[in-house]
């Protein structure tokens, strides 16, 4: 699968693991702050009115909505009862359970408020009259019933008084900063607070308050366009700095492939270009680094923006709920709700007091999943750069851009793991994965260990190629019988470009034997074979003095690290006599060396009339053999 055709998988898959928890959190979430049925029992009660619920000890709480704003939280013990009284508020029942009463409870009061005003009061009648009139209308007392202290509403006021909220054991027992656990003084408060958040839900239905919010909603939505305006000139700026450097990045290489020459090969390469570069894939880097932040910045504000201007309205709160997040930190004072931020307090409190919104959540994983691969890549090169700062020698420059690779592919491989499990997570807590889903994906695991046991060998293998620096990117390696160029290489393959422009894909794993021929130094291993006519003195001399001379010139002295040696005559065949010398050179080098001391060689042989050395046969064996075949052929005619 190649680079791109796996990314785009990688997408695809976290695409649909994206809109699997975008529909189970937006179905549940949203549907827990919607009107509910009035007229549901103890027994009706269910989980699916999904109500989030946080632990601190013993005790869970659960907030308590109406309208999408969080009114107050009820708690319960953790280890609830299985049985049920009558009572819809008493110690049987959970946190949650509890939460989705009362909100069908307010829903019902409120229902009947909105309807009363509309019955009785004339359009003539100002905002601060109607709400006069129907707290009048609306009482909330406390009394006791079956040894608890009871909230019961009434409204009309001469209607029967419903219970509305019961002081339970959990409410004694919660920790509270006045430390107050009477449960008379608990009751007074919650009947202050049930009047309270009655009359604003029905105040934020009237016209005069909806067109205050309407004119609000209007001067955020021009201060998120001019945001966002600004965002995206920055952004496209540095997206054409980060195109110009790559533009001029590319031209370079061109230039120095196409000047390259025998007195400028040693400048041009490979690990002088990796040098060259880096600083330059660095500043790449860190623009496109900038690049990202704007660029999901604009996004991050418009996010925070709509779910901003979906709180401004009764109608719209639970979407923005969802969006954002819910606190169940002490959103309510005798003065008024206090505005919370749950990203903010789910921050201070780890999680414990508040659930930030699951669009918000996996839009801060994408955001921090694509900073942090910008964030590593830079601080990837920055560490390279700083290391060939210190060790500039062509096998550090070299390995280094392999390491980087490396670095980065095992970064992006992190990354996307945490991520994954992040998700699954989530998708958990919100009740995708059944144990049915949960017992398929420990088979799906299982199978897919077995069948990547060849991967990890891969994998490990790779990893102590690189650590034990076995080859690099740019090295010519011969693998099993197989010679080539290191083209790519990752921790699960190795891929090698010969001569003949094939490309050879090796898995790491089966790579048994290594020849690198370009590993820190090279060597010219050239054996000439002249004719048995020739003095073998006079062609060492010859050969002696042709290495010395190329080693003395400006232009190859900076290749030819060593001064050369000549092995003297090596063989004795029939082809000749073999006179082998050996120059050792710098890596890559040996080559070009190698083709220049061939060419001056064939010169100077021709000039001192030396012949290289032909098959040759001896007369006498070779009459015999004549003798025999002829022999041989007349008796097959008689």
């Amino acid at each position: 699968m190649r680079p791109h055709q796996r990314q785009r998988f990688i997408r695809i898959i976290f695409g649909g693991l994206f809109a699997i928890a975008f529909f189970f959190s937006a179905l549940m979430s949203v549907s827990a702050q919607s009107i509910p049925g009035l007229g549901m029992s103890v027994q009706e009660i269910s989980a699916g009115a999904y109500i989030p619920t946080f632990e601190k000890g013993n005790l869970e709480y659960a907030p308590v909505f109406l309208d999408g704003r969080t009114v107050g939280n009820v708690p319960a013990f953790v280890d609830i009862k299985t049985s049920r009284g009558n009572d819809y508020n008493d110690d049987s029942l959970g946190a949650a359970d509890r939460s989705y009463l009362i909100h069908i409870k307010l829903e019902k009061f409120l229902a009947a408020m909105v309807l009363y005003s509309e019955q009785t009061f004339d359009e003539g009648v100002s905002l601060e009259a109607r709400e006069k009139a129907l707290s009048r209308q609306l009482t909330s007392e406390i009394t006791e019933k079956g040894g608890a202290i009871t909230v019961l509403a009434t409204f009309p006021k001469n209607d029967v008084p419903e219970v509305m909220y019961t002081v339970t054991s959990a409410d004694i027992n919660r920790p509270r900063l006045d430390g107050t656990s009477q449960p008379e003084v608990i009751a007074e408060r919650a009947a202050e607070l049930v009047k309270e958040v009655l009359l604003l839900a029905w105040r934020e239905r009237q016209p005069e308050h909806l067109i205050k919010q309407a004119q609000k909603a209007v001067l955020v939505l021009l201060g998120l366009v001019c945001g966002s305006v600004t965002l995206s000139v920055l952004t496209r700026q540095f997206s054409r700095k980060v195109v110009r450097l790559k533009e001029h990045r590319s031209k370079s290489q061109q230039n120095q492939h196409n000047n390259i020459t025998p007195k400028n090969y040693k400048r041009f390469s490979p690990a002088t270009k990796l040098l060259s570069t880096l600083s330059l894939d660095q500043k790449i880097s860190l623009l496109s680094l900038y690049k990202t932040g704007l660029f999901w910045s604009q996004w991050l504000l418009w996010l925070l923006g709509v779910g901003y201007l979906c709180g401004l309205f009764f109608f719209s709160r639970p979407l923005s709920n969802w969006i954002i997040g819910v606190s169940i930190r002490d959103a309510w004072t005798s003065g008024g709700p206090v505005e919370g931020w749950a990203p903010l307090d789910w921050v201070l409190s780890l999680g414990q007091l508040a659930r930030i919104g699951t669009p918000l959540l996996l839009f801060l994983l994408f955001v921090l999943v694509r900073l942090g691969l910008k964030g590593g890549d830079l601080a990837i090169d920055s560490l390279i750069h700083r290391w060939n700062d210190h060790h500039v020698w062509q096998r550090r420059a070299l390995r280094a851009a392999t390491l980087s690779r490396a670095f980065k592919a095992w970064l992006r491989a992190f990354v996307y793991l945490l991520l994954g499990l992040i998700i699954a997570s989530q998708l958990h807590s919100l009740g995708a994965i059944t144990q049915t889903a949960a017992v398929f994906l420990g088979f799906f695991s299982f199978a897919l260990s077995l069948a990547s046991q060849d991967l990890l060998k891969d994998l490990i293998a790779g990893a102590l190629i690189l650590w034990e620096d076995h080859f690099a990117v740019g090295d010519v390696v011969c693998i099993n019988d197989l010679w080539g160029s290191v083209e790519n290489m990752s921790l699960r393959i190795t891929q090698l470009r010969n001569l003949d422009g094939e490309l050879i894909t090796l898995p790491n794993g089966s790579i048994q034997s290594v020849r690198n021929v370009t590993s820190d130094w090279s060597r010219v291993n050239y054996a000439v074979e002249v004719n048995y006519d020739c003095d073998p003195d006079h062609a060492i001399e010859i050969m002696d003095a042709i290495a010395k001379q190329m080693a003395r010139e400006p232009e190859w002295e900076k290749l030819i690290i060593e001064p050369p040696e000549v092995l003297g005559v090596d063989n004795l065949a029939h082809t000749g006599i073999l006179i082998r010398i050996i120059i050792k050179t710098e890596p890559f080098e040996q080559w070009p060396v190698a083709r220049e001391y061939r060419r001056r060689l064939k010169k100077a042989f021709d000039e001192a009339g030396i012949e290289i050395g032909i098959p040759q046969l001896a007369g006498d064996f070779g009459n015999q053999r004549f003798a025999s075949e002829f022999e041989a052929s007349a008796m097959k005619k008689n």
